[in-house]
């Protein structure tokens, strides 16, 4: 999830297993562990190629086997500098479980996680709750910032922190009561309308839980829709492409072209373009939902061009000014309440 919401979760963890030790010390050391994982993007600086960078985002320093090792520096420092307050086992506890529970909610997102590397690079995403969600971190926040006003040796300061990752933990229940429910309306149309889909995603739009989107693979089609829990009409409307996997067969680009099937997670459609390929990863749904016209419907998505003697894949990710960002708001909001 974002950097925010890694923050306050780190937190909660010191603040639960550290707080009654060392104090507000234990949310700070929560805070820079559930952040830590996240500085793998500093690499980015050193490879240039784009394709390279997805596979170092949430790879390695979101293993839960490297996690094991990671965790000793940071232990062994933070015993160093508190080693009347608590021993090194408990400083080691803490450090992993920082790490590890920032892992296990950014597997609750769509963007995909390497839990299990170095022995798979499968990506993990149970795409259950949005990268950004308010609703789960503000409320999160303030019970931990009301920790830092009560003294560590009351017992009212364990009971705020321990309100805050029941609270969060619950809504994390709501999050999966809601796929269920829209996932099987989902199918259902698909079911109603005569799509013979072999595959269903259903994740969460930014922001809410509320409004998820539907991507559905056909033998030769990718289908996308979205449904709001406040609909009242529950007919779901579906917008099909194309996938043109011919357009991929032999192509010369394959290291790339494998890299982008890998990350997509199958998810995806091929078109062409004047100077080569547009790749639509699609595992998020529609940018745009008013939108039928691939490239206007997912905004982000991947070039595949020759350069030089070879070829090159290039994400396009427009930038987006206040307006356009107040639009993309007003879209979504109008769309939770169903305004279609």
């Amino acid at each position: 999830m974002d950097s925010l919401s890694q923050i306050v979760l780190g937190a909660a963890v010191g603040e639960v297993l550290l707080g009654r030790k060392i104090g507000n010390r234990a949310q700070l050391l929560g805070a820079i562990g559930g952040t830590i994982p996240d500085l793998d993007i500093l690499f980015n600086g050193f490879f240039s190629d784009p394709i390279a960078q997805l596979h170092i985002h949430r790879g390695y320093s979101h293993s839960m086997f490297v996690h094991l090792l990671l965790a000793l520096p940071f232990a062994w420092l933070s015993w160093k500098w508190l080693k009347d307050k608590i021993t090194f086992r408990q400083s080691y506890l803490a450090w992993y479980l920082f790490f590890l529970t920032h892992t296990l909610l950014d597997c609750c997102t769509t963007y995909g996680t390497q839990l299990f590397l170095p022995f798979t690079d499968f990506l993990v995403g149970f795409n259950t709750i949005s990268v950004i969600d308010p609703l789960w971190t503000l409320p999160f926040l303030l019970t931990l910032l009301v920790c830092l006003f009560i003294r560590r040796e009351k017992p009212l300061r364990m009971k705020w922190a321990k309100a805050g990752l029941i609270y969060s933990s619950l809504y994390m229940l709501m999050t999966l009561v809601n796929k269920w429910q829209v996932h099987r309306q989902f199918q259902n149309e698909l079911d109603r309308q005569g799509i013979a889909a072999t595959t269903l995603s259903t994740t969460p739009t930014m922001l809410n839980n509320l409004l998820w989107a539907g991507i559905a693979l056909t033998q030769d089609s990718l289908f996308v829709a979205e449904y709001s829990l406040l609909q009242s009409d529950k007919t779901i409307e579906w917008v099909g492409f194309a996938r043109n996997e011919h357009l991929l067969a032999n192509h010369p680009a394959k290291k790339e072209i494998e890299s982008l099937k890998w990350f997509s997670q199958g998810f995806y459609f091929v078109e062409e373009s004047e100077t080569g390929l547009r790749f639509f990863l699609v595992k998020w749904g529609r940018m745009d939902f008013s939108q039928t016209e691939a490239s206007k419907a997912f905004v982000f998505h991947w070039k595949i061009d020759r350069e030089g003697a070879g070829w090159k894949a290039r994400p396009v990710e427009p930038s987006f000014g206040e307006e356009e960002f107040k639009l993309a708001l007003q879209q979504l909001w109008g769309r939770i309440k169903n305004k279609k």
